[in-house]
């Protein structure tokens, strides 16, 4: 999340500033990505409860990921909007 706004990327409203208390930082993960990151825990799971698109198996809180080398190349979708 903090890397996407800090590049400039639209479309990560992040109401929350990373404290897991809202769904405005939700992305769809991408393959092999996907797959590679560990699951989402319980309190990100109760939160993508309230997303304004459909959640997705790939769905995930941008503010939940740790960016890590392994990720290098992380590629996320943006739903249309986090409103």
């Amino acid at each position: 999340m903090q890397a996407a706004q800090s590049g400039g990327v639209d479309g990560i409203a992040a109401d929350c500033g990373g404290s897991l208390t809202c769904a405005t930082c939700h992305v769809m993960v991408r393959e092999p990505w996907a797959s590679q990151l560990p699951p989402p825990g319980a309190d990100e799971l109760a939160m993508l409860e309230f997303t304004s698109e459909l959640r997705q198996p790939n769905s995930r809180l941008s503010c939940q990921i740790q960016l890590t080398e392994a990720l290098d190349g992380l590629t996320v979708d943006l739903p249309a909007s986090q409103y």
